[in-house]
C-alpha cells in the first residue's frame, strides 16, 4: 500500500491531480488511511467499539475547502474515541476546569504565542480553583482575589478573561455547563492604567548605541526609525522605494517611504518568535528596562520633538484614531514626500540626541 504524510499541502496535490480510479494510502498517523477518488476524498480511521471489535469510521473531506493539519488531527482523534471514552470525556469536560479550558483553547486555533498565554492563565485558574469549575459569582470573586495576591492585578484580569471565554463557550455548547455570571461579577476587573512609558532623551542614545547580542541592536534601531508595532516588523517587506506591511492591526496596508537609514537597518525579522529577550538584553547592557512598545511610544515622542504635525505622526504610525476628524478625512493620506520629509527630520533629531550610525 502507498504511504503518504498527512498534510494540507499533500492533500492539495492530490486534489490538483486526482487518480483515475479510487486509491488508498497509509498515513503517518497510526490506524488512519486516506482514500482518494477521481472526485472525492475521505479519511478512514480504525477504532474499537464498546464490544472491543475493530470498526472503520469514515470522515469525508471537502475538496473545495481542505482542512488544515490541526483540524484533521482533531477529527481523527474524535473518530478514534470509543463510545464509552466519549462519555467519560464529556463528563470530564463538565467537571474539570483544565479539560474544559484545554478543549476550548484548542478549538480556537490561536496563534502559538496567544495559545501559550492562555494556557499559562489556565494553569493559574486550575491551581487556585483545585480544577473545579466555579458555579457562583462568589467563587469567581474569591478566585480573582487569590490570583491577584500571587500574580498581581494584571495577571488576575488575564486569568478571568480566559475563564470567561471557557465558561461562555462551553455553556453555548451545553446549557448544563455553568454560564459566566455577567451581572454578578460586574466591576470585578481591576483597573489597569494605560502604559505610557517611553525612553527619555538621556536614555535614548544609551539604548540606541548599546551592543546587544544577535539581531537585537539592528532591530531596536529599525523599530525606533519606523515606529512599527513589533508584529509589523516581522512582516515588513520592501516594494520599490517603500516599506510595506500587509494586514495591519486596523486592517489596512501600511506603507512608509524607504529612507537610506531605514533600508540600512531593515532585515528579515520574521524568525523572531519572542521579544521578551530584548528587555533582558537591554537591561543587562544599559540598566534600562524597556519593551518593544516603549520604542514605538518613543518614536511618537521624538516625532513631536522634531516638529512633525500630529496628523502626520498618526499616518506614520498607522493610527486610525489619530486621523478620524472630519478635516483629516477630507485631507486624506499625506503625500509621499511629506512622510519622507517627516522621517528624515526624525532621524536628524536622533542624531542630535547622540544616536550613532544612523
Amino acid at each position: 500500500m502507498k504511504q503518504i504524510k498527512l498534510t494540507k499541502a499533500n492533500l492539495e496535490k492530490l486534489v490538483a491531480n486526482p487518480p483515475s480510479q479510487r486509491d488508498e494510502y497509509r498515513t503517518d498517523i497510526g490506524g488512519c488511511y486516506l482514500r482518494v477518488g477521481p472526485s472525492s476524498m475521505s479519511i478512514s480511521v480504525l477504532r474499537r467499539d464498546s464490544k472491543k471489535k475493530q470498526v472503520r469510521v469514515s470522515i469525508p473531506i471537502d475538496t473545495l475547502d481542505l482542512p488544515n493539519l490541526p483540524a484533521l488531527k482533531r477529527l481523527i482523534r474524535q473518530a478514534k474515541e470509543s463510545d464509552s471514552h466519549s462519555m467519560k470525556r464529556e463528563k470530564l469536560l463538565k467537571t474539570s476546569l483544565r479539560s474544559a479550558g484545554e478543549y476550548v483553547i484548542e478549538a480556537k486555533q490561536l496563534a502559538s504565542a496567544t495559545e501559550a498565554n492562555y494556557l499559562r492563565c489556565l494553569k493559574q485558574l486550575v491551581t487556585f480553583a483545585d480544577d473545579n469549575v466555579p458555579e457562583k459569582a462568589v467563587e469567581i470573586r474569591k478566585l480573582h482575589k487569590l490570583i491577584s495576591e500571587h500574580h498581581g492585578s494584571a495577571g488576575a484580569n488575564s486569568a478571568l478573561k480566559v475563564l470567561r471565554m471557557v465558561m461562555k463557550t462551553m455553556h453555548a455548547d451545553d446549557e448544563s455547563f455553568p454560564d459566566w455570571p455577567t451581572d454578578a461579577v460586574r466591576g470585578l476587573w481591576t483597573y489597569e492604567p494605560p502604559r505610557e512609558t517611553r525612553l527619555s532623551t538621556e536614555q535614548l542614545p544609551l539604548v540606541w548605541n548599546a551592543s546587544l547580542p544577535d539581531h537585537w541592536s539592528q532591530w531596536v534601531r529599525f523599530a525606533l526609525l519606523t515606529g512599527m508595532r513589533k508584529s509589523e516588523t516581522k512582516r515588513a517587506y520592501i516594494q520599490g522605494d517603500e516599506l510595506v506591511i500587509d494586514n495591519t492591526k486596523n486592517g489596512t496596508t501600511h506603507r512608509l517611504p524607504l529612507t537610506p537609514s531605514i533600508e540600512k537597518h531593515f532585515s528579515d525579522y520574521s524568525s523572531i518568535r519572542c521579544f521578551k529577550p530584548l528587555t533582558k538584553h537591554v537591561q543587562a547592557s544599559t540598566e534600562i528596562r524597556t519593551t518593544p512598545h516603549d520604542l514605538r511610544r518613543t518614536f511618537a515622542s521624538i516625532a513631536r520633538m522634531a516638529g512633525v504635525q500630529q496628523s502626520t505622526i498618526a499616518w506614520l504610525m498607522n493610527h486610525s484614531a489619530g486621523r478620524s476628524s472630519q478635516t483629516d478625512r477630507y485631507q486624506g493620506r499625506p503625500e509621499r514626500f511629506v512622510l519622507r520629509e517627516a522621517l528624515l527630520r526624525i532621524e536628524e533629531t536622533y542624531k542630535t540626541l547622540g544616536c550613532e550610525e544612523i
